[in-house]
C-alpha cells in the first residue's frame, strides 16, 4: 500500500493568535482510499470567505473538496460518506442545499452533527469527506432515497443512501432511533430510557443494513458514539453491549450538542472493513466494567486496536494511559502528550507506526485548550503530514477529560 501526500503545510500564520506548529496535508492517499483534512470556509490560499454566512462557506469548502479531489486522482462521484458538522441547527438547511448543488446526483451516506464549535469562531461548518477510487467493480448503493422525503426536510433536495460497499469496506450513514422508511422515532422523551431506545433501533438497523450489503457485526472494526448528554452514557452502552457481545470494536465516545432534529439523542458511526474471511486482529481487548473505574456499569467490550489487513483503527485515545491511570488533571496539553504516547504504542502493537497516520481528528472541550493540544501533537507528527479535523465538543466520557485524540492509520508495504 502507498502512502501519498498532497499540498502538504504547516500551520503556523493560518490562525491568527493561535501558536500552533503541525505538519498537515490537504489530502492523503492510501490506495484507493482517499482521507481529506475537513473542509470549512477557507479557501485553498487559506483565506477566510463567508465569515458571516454558513452557506457561503460550506459553498466553499465543496469548492475545494472538488479540487482536491481530482488532484488525487479521484473525483465528486467517488464520495463514499460525507460528515457535516454546524455550530447551529439553523443552518443546516442552507448547509445541506449548498452541499446539494454539488452532490445532488451522487448518492453518498452521510451524518449531521451540530459542534460546540470548530478551529476559529466565525467558522460555522466543516465538512468531513471520505471517498474511494473504485478497483475491481463500481461501488454499490443500498436504500437511496431523497432527503426531503426524510422527516420532511422541506428544502434540501439530494440523493442520498442507506449504504455504500467499495471493494474492501462498508460506508454506514449514521444510525439514530428513527425507523429504516423514516415513518417514525424511537424514544420520543429525553429521558435516558429514551436514548437507550434509539439506540437499540440504530444498532437493529445497522444489523440489517450491514446483512443487505453481505457484511455482519464481525466487520466493524470502530465505532463512534454520539450522545446528547452523559447521562444517557450508561442506558446507551448497556444497548450497545447486547448487541455486539463478543466482536470487541474499538470506539470514541462523545458528547455532542445536537443532531439533525431536536428529538435525536443518539447517533452511532461505524467504521466497517470487510474480512473475507479473515478476522479482525483486535488488540488489549477489555470488559468495560472492569476497565472503567468511574463507578459506570456499561457492560460492554472493547479493544484498544483493530487491524484489518493494512488499516489501523484505534480507540479515541485520552489522558488515560494504557493501563487505565488517569494522568494530568486539568491539563489539555498534558491529556493530549499522555494520548499520542498511547497512540504510538497502540500502533507499533498492530505493525504499523506514525509514519503510517493518514488522518488524526482532534476533538477538545474548550478552544481555549487548541494551542496546548495541537502542540503536543504536533510534536509527535513532525515530518509526516497527516490530514486533520478539529472539533470542539461538549464533553467526552468523564468531565476531567478535556480532548481525545482519533487517528486512523494505513500499513505502507
Amino acid at each position: 500500500m502507498k502512502i501519498e501526500r498532497f499540498r502538504k503545510y504547516n500551520t503556523r500564520g493560518i490562525y491568527a493568535g493561535q501558536t500552533l506548529d503541525n505538519d498537515l496535508s490537504m489530502v492523503v492517499r492510501a490506495g484507493n482510499r482517499i482521507f481529506m483534512r475537513g473542509q470549512t470556509g477557507l479557501d485553498l490560499d487559506q483565506n477566510m470567505v463567508g465569515a458571516e454566512d454558513a452557506a457561503v462557506q460550506a459553498d466553499q469548502a465543496m469548492q475545494n473538496v472538488k479540487v482536491l479531489l481530482e488532484e488525487a486522482g479521484s473525483s465528486l462521484e467517488q464520495i463514499c460518506k460525507v460528515t457535516t458538522y454546524i455550530t447551529d441547527r439553523a443552518y443546516r438547511v442552507p448547509v445541506y442545499s449548498t452541499v446539494a448543488k454539488y452532490l445532488k446526483d451522487i448518492a453518498t451516506v452521510g451524518t449531521g452533527l451540530v459542534v460546540k464549535g470548530l478551529a476559529t469562531p466565525e467558522m460555522k461548518v466543516e465538512l468531513d469527506i471520505e471517498a474511494v477510487i473504485p478497483g475491481e467493480s463500481e461501488h454499490q448503493k443500498f436504500r437511496l432515497f431523497n432527503t426531503e422525503n426524510w422527516f420532511n426536510q422541506a428544502g434540501v433536495t439530494r440523493n442520498s443512501c442507506m449504504v455504500v460497499r467499495t471493494d474492501d469496506e462498508i460506508y454506514l450513514r449514521g444510525q439514530t432511533g428513527a425507523t429504516l422508511d423514516g415513518s417514525r422515532n424511537a424514544g420520543k422523551g429525553h429521558l435516558p430510557e429514551d436514548a437507550a431506545a434509539q439506540a437499540d433501533l440504530a444498532m437493529q438497523n445497522a444489523r440489517t443494513l450491514l446483512a443487505e450489503a453481505g457484511a455482519s457485526f464481525d466487520d466493524i472494526c470502530k465505532l463512534r458514539v454520539y450522545i446528547g448528554d452523559r447521562a444517557y452514557r450508561e442506558a446507551v452502552y448497556q444497548v450497545l453491549g447486547k448487541h455486539l457481545g463478543d466482536t470487541y470494536p474499538c470506539s470514541t465516545g462523545l458528547i455532542m450538542r445536537g443532531f439533525a432534529r431536536p428529538e435525536i439523542l443518539f447517533e452511532i458511526d461505524m467504521a466497517i472493513a470487510l474480512g473475507k474471511g479473515t478476522p479482525h486482529q483486535r488488540y488489549r481487548k477489555f470488559d468495560t466494567d472492569t476497565e472503567y473505574r468511574d463507578g459506570q456499569k456499561l457492560g460492554s467490550k472493547f479493544c484498544k486496536a483493530v487491524r484489518a489487513g493494512d488499516r489501523v483503527y484505534l480507540r479515541g485515545q485520552t489522558g488515560t494511559s494504557l493501563e487505565g491511570e488517569f494522568t494530568a488533571h486539568g491539563d489539555a496539553g498534558a491529556q493530549a502528550d499522555q494520548a499520542m504516547q498511547n497512540i504510538k504504542t497502540l500502533l507499533e502493537e498492530a505493525g504499523s507506526s506514525l509514519d503510517n497516520a493518514c488522518k488524526v481528528t482532534i476533538y477538545i472541550a474548550d478552544r481555549a485548550y487548541r494551542g496546548p493540544v495541537y502542540q503536543a501533537v504536533g510534536k509527535y507528527f513532525k515530518g509526516v503530514f497527516p490530514v486533520g479535523t478539529g472539533l470542539i465538543v461538549d464533553g467526552f466520557a468523564s468531565p476531567k477529560i478535556l480532548v481525545e485524540i482519533d487517528v486512523d492509520a494505513v500499513i505502507q508495504s
